[in-house]
């Protein structure tokens, strides 16, 4: 499966221990990740170590609480579904689709759709793979029906690591759409430098600088925190609650450094 420099490197940056179950070891340890090499090797020691808790902890946040979300369905006697948005090679479907085999999760991205369900070979019949521009809501909505997603059912839609590439419009739109189903929501936004601690600040400019140097992209979308939050719960997520770095690293690792600072790192998470 060809995979690209910066999903490799995102996947280089996440912590392994996240994944626990053996379907989502398996299909991250057969991925070849070299092609992300170059771009891991362009950035020094502290920056690795800063990115790759920051990374590992946005991936943590989003596996646990889509976890909750389905064992308190399943209190309910009730099954829920998943929608991962632009979910690349990503194995966070592979992790819950193993642990809830009666939860039906869409993973949804223009590329690699196929040849991400053709990798895994049926190791989780529950996925669903969609190949599809997720800005393109007629077509979605389209292709999530054919794919037998019921919007009467509960549903939590994942958007992660795709917020910043997306026009505001854009993002408005998706937003809109599945507030409008009345499905869960767990996120991530980039904050603009002038937002985050001077003494973390630089991490968030130099990954995005080098990122968008190497795929050439006209733009990055940053938000002022309170804007962006403005902007979730006005499309319709009212609930929409906003977790930092530090809070989310003292979850995972039993203390909040390096994220131990005002408005610590370039990444919060959202929920509702």
């Amino acid at each position: 499966m060809l995979i690209s420099a910066t999903s490799a490197l995102v996947l280089n940056w996440t912590s392994n221990d996240i994944w626990k179950t053996n379907n989502a070891r398996e299909y991250l340890d057969n991925l070849d990740l070299s092609e992300g090499n170059p771009l891991y090797n362009a950035f020094d020691e502290l920056e690795n170590y800063m990115l790759t808790q920051a990374i590992t902890n946005r991936k943590y946040f989003v596996r646990n609480y889509t976890i909750a979300f389905l064992r308190k369905l399943e209190q309910e006697k009730k099954n829920g579904q998943v929608i991962v948005l632009a979910a690349g090679i990503a194995p966070l479907s592979v992790e819950i689709a193993s642990l809830f085999p009666k939860t039906i999760l869409f993973d949804v991205d223009q590329y690699a759709m196929p040849e991400k369900e053709k990798y895994l070979k049926n190791m989780c019949p529950n996925i669903r793979f969609i190949e599809c521009d997720i800005t393109k809501i007629d077509l979605l909505k389209t292709k999530l029906s054919q794919y037998g997603w019921d919007p009467e059912n509960p549903t939590m839609v994942v958007v992660e690591g795709i917020v910043y590439y997306l026009l505001e419009t854009d993002l408005k739109n998706i937003l809109f759409f599945f507030a409008n189903h009345h499905t869960g929501l767990i996120a991530d936004f980039v904050l603009k430098p002038e937002y985050v601690n001077v003494k973390n600040r630089m991490f968030g400019e130099v990954v995005f600088k080098r990122i968008r140097e190497l795929v050439g992209l006209e733009f990055l979308n940053f938000y002022e925190p309170g804007y962006f939050m403005a902007l979730v719960r006005d499309s319709g997520f009212q609930n929409a609650k906003r977790f930092k770095m530090d809070e989310i690293q003292m979850e995972r690792t039993g203390q909040k450094d390096p994220f131990d600072l005002e408005e610590p790192a370039w990444v919060s998470m959202v929920k509702s």
